[in-house]
This record gives structure tokens, sequence and C-alpha cells, in this order.
């Protein structure tokens, strides 16, 4: 099993609580609670939307937000990040006017492999085609759940473990 990304909707007096994958836990026990789960991707979409691993976050960069957060809350053995409901609205909007596709064209299996972009699949190619319809899929739902809680007026809690 590798390191997953889940989106989940939270309030910004719910964020500021938050201390350890406990309480994420916790708050993910509400039977009625949306999580937008992007796998194991989140590394190679934001590698490909910024040309920067997740691990290197990229400060008021709406679209590294989008995938790893406004604030780090922890990064110990997991990582848990947070964003406001009034930042969530801006990446919406980011999301929105992204056109995917102009991404997606310059996709090169290579540059994964050797910026060494989680997860270890770059060496794959003949998958390339399946590859890049996960990171299409995982953009889109990321973009709708983002929309979403936007239109909620919903913080959004990232964790990643």
């Amino acid at each position: 099993m590798g390191m997953i990304a889940n989106y989940q909707p939270t309030t910004d007096i719910e964020l500021e609580k938050i201390t350890c994958l406990d309480d994420v836990e916790e708050l993910q026990e509400s039977e009625d609670i949306e999580i937008c789960d992007i796998d194991k991707m989140w590394d190679a979409l934001h590698f490909l939307l910024t040309g920067k691993s997740a691990s290197e976050p990229i400060e008021d960069d709406l679209i590294s937000e989008a995938i790893v957060g406004q604030f780090n809350i922890s990064g110990e053995e997991i990582f848990i990040s947070g964003t406001k409901t009034d930042r969530v609205k801006e990446i919406a909007k980011a999301l929105q006017e992204l056109n995917f596709e102009t991404y997606i064209d310059k996709f090169d299996m290579r540059a994964f492999r050797q910026n060494h972009i989680y997860p270890d699949i770059w060496g794959y190619e003949d998958e390339a085609d399946l590859i890049k319809d996960d990171l299409r899929n995982s953009f889109e739902n990321l973009k709708k759940f983002y929309e979403k809680m936007a239109e909620q007026e919903r913080a959004v809690l990232v964790s990643i473990c």
C-alpha cells in the first residue's frame, strides 16, 4: 500500500483544532462526509501542473495549494494540511480556468522518473495512456470537489498518508 491523498470538507474553526491523524479520522467518521480521493496521483498531478514535486510546495500558488493545501498542520509520518474557506474559492476558480489538456499534451514520463515523482510507475512506457487517463480523472475529481466546497463555503482538509 502506498501513500494516498484525501480531501474533505471542514470549517475554518475545525482546521484550527486539528493536530494529528486521529483528528482527521474522527472528522471522517461522519457517514455523510464527502471525501475526494485521488489515490497515489497527488505528487504526479502536482509535478504535471507546477513542474515541482509536492514535497516542494509553491507558496502562494493556487494550483500547488489545490493539491497540498494552503498551510501545513502536520508533516511527521503523515502529511496533514488545510485550506481556509476564502482560499478554497480562489483555488476553485483557478482550477476551473486551467486548461488541463495543455499540460497533459506535454506529459513526459522520463521527466517524472528523473525527478523521482511518486508513485514510481514511470518506467512503464506502454501504460502512458492509462497514466494520462488517471491524471486526467484525478484532476477532474479534484476540480469538482473544490467547486462544490466553494459553493458550500467550506474549508478543505488534506491528508496524505
